[in-house]
């Protein structure tokens, strides 16, 4: 009768009234425990995050709350700040928690982590990336060609060797951004060298590879960088060694968070369409729940656009005189 089937079930109006009245009286509340066992479902979703940093984590979490609409169905945020053990305790404690599906932007090497979430029965789907060899377990992730209108526009302005500055990670979607990189250039007609992909130990972390390199010979003219974090880290060790963005070398990223405009510069950078990723995952995980012989492959979210900032300009050498010696 609280649940809004009187109708359904012929019950009469005026009962109905009755009995509204006197739980109101005594302050009754639904136990969501009970109706969980009764229905075998929990109505709860957990979402794992890496962190909740650079509103990424809130953005993402407005398109998963769109996407759950009216439903009773509510997420349960976590964060493993990149310790692979307590990721390991948090999608124990999901499960233990009986949530009817998990959402997980993954570690790089948690093979046996994920696959035993699906052992135990419980719908899970990758955010954001994927970790190799798990192709059984679905992701949505925002399509890794978004790298060449980056690329694209630093060819324009002229920039013939362009450095590519990432994490090592050997994730699907990170790798697929070093391709997406390399093809772009060869389409317009260069010759990369491996040389020219620098890899660092983390997405924030940028060594001092890129300095060598610009005080080498032929050095590059741009950067483009996988991560808007390590960009940022990038103008900081470019500014304290005197190397003016972008007059000595340009800066291009992806993300568009708030650090891309709150560094001291604004960033040029392809906007993430971070909403639509939350809404998109959410979208494909309920239907998971809701018919569990559906198995959706990995899907791309499209999307992004090229916001021009203050670290991308025409190659600095093209113009006599104006570069500045690294």
């Amino acid at each position: 009768m609280l649940n809004g089937k009187a109708a359904e079930r012929k019950i009469s109006v005026e009962t109905v009234q009755r009995v509204l009245a006197a739980a109101k009286d005594v302050n009754y509340t639904p136990n969501a425990l009970a109706r969980g066992l009764r229905q075998k479902k929990t109505h709860a979703i957990g979402v794992v995050f890496p962190h909740l940093r650079n509103d990424w984590a809130h953005l993402i979490m407005r398109g998963v709350v769109e996407e759950l609409g009216a439903s009773e169905t509510v997420p349960m945020i976590v964060c493993h700040h990149g310790d692979a053990e307590l990721e390991a305790r948090l999608l124990r404690s999901l499960v233990e928690r009986r949530v009817d599906g998990i959402i997980c932007n993954p570690l790089r090497n948690g093979m046996d982590r994920y696959r035993d979430v699906v052992r135990r029965g419980v719908p899970l789907i990758f955010l954001g990336d994927a970790p190799k060899g798990l192709d059984e377990i679905p992701c949505s992730a925002w399509d890794p060609a978004a790298v060449h209108l980056a690329v694209e526009h630093l060819l324009a302005l002229g920039h013939r060797r362009i450095v590519y500055l990432g994490s090592r990670d050997n994730r699907v979607i990170s790798e697929a951004r070093r391709h997406v990189f390399w093809d772009s250039l060869r389409q317009a007609g260069l010759s990369p060298s491996r040389r020219d992909i620098i890899l660092s130990s983390t997405s924030e972390d940028v060594g001092d590879g890129p300095l060598e390199l610009l005080r080498g010979e032929n050095p590059p003219t741009a950067f483009f960088v996988e991560y808007d974090d390590q960009a940022v880290s990038l103008y900081q060790l470019l500014d304290d060694a005197g190397v003016a963005c972008p007059r000595n070398v340009s800066i291009a990223t992806m993300g568009g968070s708030p650090r891309s405009v709150s560094a001291g510069c604004c960033l040029t950078t392809v906007s993430a369409p971070v909403v639509d990723e939350g809404r998109a995952c959410a979208q494909r995980l309920m239907s998971m729940i809701d018919e569990p012989e559906h198995k959706p492959e990995r899907a791309y979210v499209h999307g992004g656009s090229l916001l021009v900032g203050q670290t991308t300009g025409p190659v600095a050498n093209s113009k006599p005189g104006s570069r500045g010696t690294p």
